[in-house]
């Protein structure tokens, strides 16, 4: 990887859109809180309509059913543009709800792998130019710019960057270690990570303001530096990491 320490050197044209891609994703917090808030009134009218024998039988076993339920966390991430998840769990609970709604032929189950393959696979390319901090054909060096896929597999690395502009991680049933202890972050910084069936470990300078919006599903992401680490951050070093994780997991630490 490159390192950029010298100050005579050219200054990359910055994106201003870039740096607004922190601040619109506080944005759009309330919007997924007030999505929540309808989420839980219409399960708990739901199940007073059930209790009150006003649902018929095959509403109710749609409606309510752990089906339905992923139907309705996959909406709430795409609420929070966590499309990735999103469209993921949709798919998936729309697969097995589809045989209660309709009759099926016996194979029907047997094409629920290739079915999320395609579908993880068009996610993939209609998100790859957009790597946060980084568009095709821009000027920006992609030694900044973090993009690291692990599929049924892994990879450790570090990266070395005075100007780190953040970027994206994936695991699918594999695993990756990325040292970042030689980066610097720029204003904006954003890390999307998506972890289905796998994990990621980050590993980053004890001073960096570490801002974790993962949503996880079955699975979890941590920052396991220790609140005595987290209390000495400096708040000009702003890294956002967010995404999802499915059934995988992933932390943060300052230890190699």
């Amino acid at each position: 990887m490159k390192l950029i320490n010298d100050p005579n050197e050219p200054h990359v044209p910055e994106d201003p859109s870039f740096y607004d891609r922190g601040r619109r994703l506080h944005r759009h917090r309330p919007e997924s809180r007030m999505f929540l808030g309808i989420i839980f009134l219409a399960i708990g009218a739901l199940l007073i309509l059930k209790n009150l024998d006003i649902l018929s039988y095959d509403t109710s076993r749609i409606l309510i059913s752990w089906q339905m339920l992923l139907i309705v966390i996959g909406a709430y991430n795409l609420s929070r543009k966590a499309s990735s998840a999103g469209f993921i769990l949709i798919a998936i609970g729309t697969f097995f709800l589809i045989p209660k709604i309709m009759d099926v032929p016996y194979d029907f189950f047997q094409n629920f792998w290739p079915i999320i393959l395609m579908i993880v696979g068009i996610i993939f390319i209609f998100q790859w130019r957009r790597t946060p901090g980084y568009s095709f054909g821009s000027s920006v060096d992609k030694n900044d710019v973090l993009d690291e896929t692990a599929i049924f597999g892994g990879r450790n690395f570090s990266l070395v960057s005075d100007q780190f502009r953040g970027g994206k991680i994936t695991c699918i049933f594999g695993g990756s270690k990325i040292n970042l202890l030689y980066c610097k972050p720029v204003e904006g910084c954003v890390i999307d990570i998506a972890t289905i069936f796998g994990g990621t470990k980050i590993v980053v300078p004890e001073d960096w303001n570490v801002k974790t919006e993962v949503v996880s599903i079955f699975g979890g992401f941590e920052d396991k530096r220790g609140n005595s680490v987290i209390s000495r951050v400096n708040q000009s070093k702003v890294v956002i990491i967010k995404g999802s994780a499915i059934f995988g997991g992933g932390e943060i630490t300052s230890m190699p």
